[in-house]
């Protein structure tokens, strides 16, 4: 008899669900269009399983030129990076098994309540502390660029405390309001992360201040920074051609450039979610409200990973000092390939030969 698990894709519409995010437009009847998600766990579990790997490669292979380049350890300007590969490479290993083994059987790995309360606690943690360390790179990347003698008097100031208030702030909020708050949850074990945490039920106050200010506020400095820093490296490329210093403009081209492509790639998700966020929790009396919250807290709780997954990509394409060695591994194992090839190759003289020896 074969007793081997199934994937459950035939859900619920609303199993999907993390209420917390949509500020009370989770109890809207979403008819038009239900159809259209019907098959979205499947697409999300097969997508984030085909793109693990190859991102947990490139991770690996990441950490160790920067274990092994102490040149690319030394450089202020990737302390941020590397706080980012951090933070999405612990997310992964935390986060996704939880998510993947839901989205394939509909429910919980362990239908334990202090399971419910940690798989939130380390999501939620861990994403804000990502959006915080990317807006703090984005300031960061416009004064090294544009008033590098501040950061060069003031480098503890700049860099170390601020990483580690991103790190604090989200840390100490939910770890106090997730276990510490006075009131009773109630977890539905076939809910997404077993649904809503009781704080945010019990005072919208709460809701606010993380859709405010630990997601749009962050957010808003990420696109208002690498746009303004965009605008004016162009403007300085005037200047710098009447005074003969393109030299200078390419090198400060460079060092935004890979700060940007990572930007790009939070924006291309993030921005969508919170617009959707806006449409389906602050926006009321529209006839987008109650699909923009479905599509929100069905598809983009989930294509975050995208960005994570995105990341150690974007970092290699921008490290110049990792592209060598890149080369040499392909050429390395392209030339095993051809060595092996060769070996299996035989003369067609002595296939003759020894055809003949076996018919006689």
């Amino acid at each position: 008899m074969n007793m081997s698990i199934r994937p459950n894709f035939n859900r619920t519409r609303n199993s999907t669900r993390r209420p917390s995010f949509n500020n009370g437009s989770n109890g809207s009847n979403f008819t038009n269009g239900e159809n259209m998600f019907d098959e979205s766990p499947e697409i999300l579990f097969y997508l984030l399983t085909t793109l693990v790997i190859p991102s947990i490669l490139c991770f690996i292979f990441i950490f160790y030129n920067f274990i092994r380049l102490p040149q690319l350890r030394g450089k202020s300007t990737n302390l941020s990076i590397i706080c980012l590969l951090i933070i999405n490479f612990i997310h992964i290993l935390i986060d996704l098994p939880f998510r993947s083994y839901f989205l394939f059987t509909s429910e919980v790995l362990f239908r334990k309540p202090l399971f419910c309360l940690f798989w939130t606690w380390s999501d939620v943690i861990l994403t804000t502390i990502d959006l915080f360390i990317m807006a703090f790179a984005s300031i960061e990347r416009y004064i090294f660029v544009f008033h590098h003698i501040v950061l060069r008097k003031h480098h503890r100031l700049f860099y170390q405390l601020p990483i580690a208030i991103c790190c604090a702030i989200p840390t100490i909020w939910y770890t106090v309001l997730i276990f510490g708050y006075p009131c009773q949850n109630s977890f539905s074990y076939f809910i997404f992360q077993c649904g809503t945490i009781c704080y945010l039920t019990d005072s919208q106050v709460f809701n606010h201040i993380e859709n405010i200010g630990f997601f749009m506020i962050p957010l808003c400095i990420i696109v208002v920074s690498n746009g303004i820093l965009v605008v004016r490296v162009l403007i300085q490329k005037k200047n710098m051609k009447r005074k003969h210093r393109l030299g200078l403009w390419r090198k400060n081209l460079r060092m935004i450039s890979q700060l940007m492509f990572i930007a790009i790639l939070y924006m291309s998700i993030y921005v969508p979610s919170c617009i959707l966020l806006v449409f389906g929790s602050y926006v009321r009396r529209n006839r987008f409200q109650s699909s923009a919250a479905s599509i929100r807290t069905r598809y983009f709780t989930h294509l975050k990973y995208l960005v994570i997954f995105g990341c150690p990509f974007v970092v290699l394409a921008g490290q110049k000092e990792m592209h060598q060695m890149l080369r040499n591994l392909f050429l390395y194992v392209k030339t095993r390939q051809t060595l092996r090839w060769k070996t299996n190759i035989h003369p067609l003289t002595m296939m003759n030969t020894q055809n003949r020896r076996e018919n006689e």
